[in-house]
């Protein structure tokens, strides 16, 4: 059928023992990945493909390295799709597990939603550095599932290590499955969804979501930096 990307809408559309199993299903993927010491480094729904709508598997694993390989490894190494790339390796900081968990709450909230993380903006220096100097984060629509919210939410703390594991993420998927209390907070957020999904414009620009070096990109955002600095010091004299 796929990719998780090309099903979105109609992912949305599931009920939340379904959603909750495609997220199990996603996450025990990723808790593999990562104890054998592997940081995948491109996750996005492109990269997750799909026999039905209930289960999905993780692939492309040709940017897949050992994370003590990825520690020695810098900026000039940055591939992938903007959005989904973890605020602390524009900072020249090491792929880790926890930059998946970035990638992963991407993920999340595109299931959430039905649609593409930051679909109506331009992948360019602006959105980087809204990400990365601003803290900025998909919208989040009033009255969705605050438990969900929380986890997806932790996923995209700044600091990694503040980051659930992916271990930790796929027990928590394993227990709401079979809470009532968390199940019942789930699908009290249906219409709203259901709204979402009836209001909201599918489109996007298809080239935007292609894995790419971003090594340009982050070389221009340096220019900004050193410019602003230097207009600063101008100023300060």
């Amino acid at each position: 059928m796929g990719s998780l990307r090309d099903n979105l809408y109609k992912i949305a559309q599931m009920n939340w023992k379904n959603k909750l199993n495609l997220l199990l299903c996603i996450a025990s993927d990723l808790q593999i990945i990562h104890s054998h010491k592997l940081v995948h480094r491109d996750l996005h729904s492109g990269n997750i493909l799909q026999d039905n709508l209930y289960s999905a598997y993780i692939a492309d694993l040709g940017l897949a390295i050992q994370s003590n390989i990825a520690s020695e490894m810098g900026s000039e190494d940055i591939y992938g799709i903007l959005p989904y790339i973890a605020p602390e390796i524009f900072d020249k900081k090491s792929y880790v597990t926890a930059s998946d968990i970035y990638s992963f709450g991407m993920i999340m909230w595109e299931i959430l939603y039905g649609k593409l993380v930051y679909c109506d903006r331009e992948f360019d220096n602006q959105l980087q550095i809204e990400i990365c100097r601003k803290n900025l984060r998909p919208t989040i629509i009033k009255n969705t599932p605050q438990c969900y919210i929380n986890l997806m939410k932790e996923c995209w703390e700044k600091c990694p290590e503040d980051r659930p594991t992916a271990e930790e993420i796929y027990n928590i998927f394993t227990k709401w499955k079979d809470d009532e209390k968390i199940l019942l907070e789930l699908s009290e957020s249906e219409q709203v969804l259901k709204d979402v999904l009836n209001t909201h414009d599918s489109t996007y620009i298809e080239s935007n979501y292609r894995s790419r070096s971003l090594q340009i990109i982050f070389s221009r955002l340096s220019i900004i930096r050193i410019s602003n600095l230097g207009k600063r010091r101008a100023d300060k004299f």
